[in-house]
């Protein structure tokens, strides 16, 4: 049994490691990928030279109707037992990696933009609430009414209504959505150490933010507006493909069946995403267009940050790769649809993870893992838990609370949770095999 003090964006998660690096900065998720296109100057949190970041109008998603894998080598996923057992050392990653038809230092690079992107700052001249939420909310709603106001364009002031986003769908309202980018900023100005401790679980939970009247919260308005604006650009880049049909659970749900996923709360009330990726079906999602793998990871990242659970006690996330093949799992997506969705989990939502968790990894993750790991900041490398084989149940139990929080089916292990939170608003059921 292992616990590695590091806390990666799930970035791995689709196009890297689905797991490990799903947790950036001390709660930005990621999982998959998805792509910001704000060039706003976001502070520190948008500068790149990514295209998709330097031009909000373009669309950061391929082409359907190109081969959205024109340049990947994917003839090994055939022979993919044979291929993994020789990836066993970063020598063979590296050069198996070459294969795929991109350019590592090109994926590393991204890499370091989402990583560089997770956390806020805080700038001369930022605006305070100084009185809690409400009066946090007030402040944020004027920004984005001088924001409209200051559109040069209908398109870029149509961008600031949330025309895309699915509020109906979850039964939440635009101010449910600013709370959350208010409550990201102040839980993203308190260092680890101000955790709420009293959740015993690994990771611990949020900072608690005071809802005293006699000593209400200070709220950095300006980061949490800031956070929003690459969040609109982020929804306005990609709206084209959000908009026909509508984003609901109806229209993802056969994408949603390809994966095996499930959201749940533990025993803290922080929101846990399960995603066992040696139950998903890798063939199906390679043969589903990017717009589809796009609409659907935007629609489950909507369902986890608008979740009061999650912006109040924190995200987990519990990755079992089920031993995946590198050529499996690497040709999942093309590797910019890929590190495009992770940016929109990592640097645009308002979510802050508490412990991302590993399970049943192949060597070649591991190896990729430790190749990604020197470029995170500290405040990443805090919450990373690799369990071992043969540890699942009794550190599961650490992690969510007890087996009656675990799903059932969703891994070799004895949960016993049957109506997840997808079950219980939208009626899908976990089945038992």
């Amino acid at each position: 049994m292992r616990r590695r003090k590091s806390t990666i964006i799930q970035a791995y998660l689709v196009a890297f490691l689905l797991p490990p690096e799903f947790f950036y900065n001390d709660g930005a998720i990621t999982g998959p990928r998805l792509s910001m296109a704000s060039s706003v100057s976001i502070e520190n949190e948008a500068q790149s030279s990514n295209t998709c970041e330097s031009n909000p109008s373009s669309s950061c998603v391929e082409d359907d109707t190109a081969n959205p894998y024109e340049g990947f080598n994917t003839n090994h996923v055939e022979n993919d037992n044979e291929e993994n057992g020789s990836v066993t050392s970063p020598w063979a990653f590296m050069e198996a990696f070459s294969k795929l038809g991109t350019s590592w230092n090109h994926v590393i690079g991204e890499y370091r933009s989402v990583v560089g992107n997770a956390d806020g700052q805080e700038l001369k001249g930022d605006v305070f609430a100084v009185n809690g939420l409400e009066e946090g909310l007030g402040l944020l709603q004027k920004m984005i009414q001088t924001a409209k106001s200051e559109s040069s364009t209908e398109e870029e002031k149509k961008a600031w209504t949330c025309h895309t986003t699915p509020f109906k769908d979850f039964g939440k309202t635009e101010d449910d959505a600013l709370m959350a980018f208010l409550r990201w900023s102040v839980v993203d100005s308190h260092p680890i150490e101000d955790d709420d401790e009293s959740c015993q679980l690994i990771g611990a939970a949020n900072y608690q933010i005071s809802t005293s009247t006699s000593h209400p919260e200070k709220i950095n308005v300006s980061k949490a507006f800031r956070r929003l604006t690459s969040y609109i650009y982020w929804m306005d880049s990609v709206s084209s493909h959000l908009m026909d049909p509508p984003l609901s659970y109806a229209s993802i749900s056969p994408s949603l069946s390809i994966f095996s996923l499930r959201v749940t709360h533990d025993s803290c009330g922080r929101l846990v995403w399960w995603v066992n990726l040696g139950k998903t079906q890798t063939n199906l999602l390679r043969a589903q267009s990017p717009k589809e793998t796009i609409r659907l990871f935007v629609w489950v990242a909507h369902l986890l940050f608008l979740d009061e659970g999650a912006q109040t006690h924190g995200l987990v996330v519990i990755d079992d790769m089920g031993e995946i093949g590198f050529w499996d799992y690497m040709t999942m997506l093309p590797v910019q649809v890929g590190i495009s969705i992770d940016r929109f989990l990592i640097s645009v939502t308002p979510l802050k993870a508490k412990n991302v968790v590993l399970m049943h990894r192949p060597r070649w993750a591991e190896i990729a893992y430790s190749l990604l790991s020197w470029f995170l900041t500290s405040k990443m490398k805090k919450r990373v838990t690799m369990i071992e084989k043969g540890d699942e149940n009794e550190m599961l139990e650490k992690i969510v609370g007890d087996a009656s929080l675990i799903p059932a089916n969703f891994g070799d292990f004895e949960g016993s949770l049957i109506v997840d939170m997808i079950e219980k608003q939208y009626g899908r059921k976990i089945v038992i095999s």
